[in-house]
This record gives structure tokens, C-alpha cells and sequence, in this order.
């Protein structure tokens, strides 16, 4: 794995509920790929990874439970937007980073995901920092 170096999602200095939720949509691209190592790869981990692969799809996969497995999708437009207007955005002010929280979209419907299917979300939280002259997800939590 490439743990902070050239395949962390990078995005424009710039403090919009936009810039960060294209990050965020990135990332969750990856996951609906079933790229969970890039997926770890893809977030700025300041101290220690948090998640291997395994872990993280698991913690995505298996959040909902149930007899059918969930998967992460990126749905229709009507839905990215139902997601995006739920997300909350914080942007930076002092000396904090900037932060946002989302709820990845899951279905046990993937062959589906452009179709309105029901959607359960996963919660999760990135600050927003800046690192090497760009802007970085920064995994924060999982929500319960």
C-alpha cells in the first residue's frame, strides 16, 4: 500500500461544500469499485492506518447486516443529490482544518444503483487539511 503518497485524493485549496463532497465522491468511487486498498490508500492517515483493506470493507459492507451482502454504490443523480444536501460542511476557521461528514451510499441492489433503489448510509467524517499544496481527506470516525 501507498500510505500518503501519490494516490491520496487530491483536491484544490478551495473551502466549498463542493470541493470537499467531489473528494468525498472519489473516494466512495473507489469503494463501489471494490478497491478498498486503494481506498486506504486514498486517505491522508496522519499517525497510523486506522483500517487495513479488509477492515474497511467490512466496516462498509457489513455496517446494515442482514442476510444479503450491502455494497457501496454511486447512485442516480436524484440520489447523489439526496446524500449531498444531507452532508454536513464545516470549513476551516483559526487554526482548525476544514471537516465534512456524508453518508456513503449502500444497497443490497448494486446491479441496480442508477435505478431508485433503497439506499441505507454509512456516516463518516474527514477533516480537510492541507498537505503538500493541496487539500486531503483526513479520516476522522465512522458514525454510529
Amino acid at each position: 500500500m501507498n500510505i500518503n503518497g501519490d494516490h491520496l485524493i487530491s483536491l484544490p485549496i478551495e473551502d466549498t461544500r463542493e470541493n470537499y463532497l467531489r473528494g468525498f465522491w472519489q473516494w466512495v468511487g473507489l469503494l463501489a469499485d471494490d478497491d478498498y486498498t486503494r481506498g486506504v490508500e486514498a486517505i491522508y492517515w496522519p499517525k497510523t492506518v486506522v483500517f487495513t483493506p479488509t477492515q474497511l470493507k467490512e466496516r462498509v459492507t457489513k455496517f446494515w447486516g442482514g442476510p444479503a451482502p450491502w455494497s457501496p454504490v454511486i447512485p442516480n443523480e436524484r440520489l447523489i443529490g439526496v446524500v449531498n444536501d444531507d452532508a454536513h460542511f464545516e470549513p476551516p476557521n483559526q487554526n482548525r482544518t476544514g471537516w465534512f461528514m456524508a453518508q456513503i451510499p449502500v444497497t443490497t441492489e448494486p446491479l441496480r444503483s442508477k435505478a431508485d433503489v433503497i439506499l441505507q448510509g454509512v456516516a463518516v467524517s474527514f477533516f480537510v487539511r492541507e498537505f503538500d499544496r493541496r487539500y486531503v481527506l483526513d479520516f476522522e470516525i465512522f458514525h454510529a
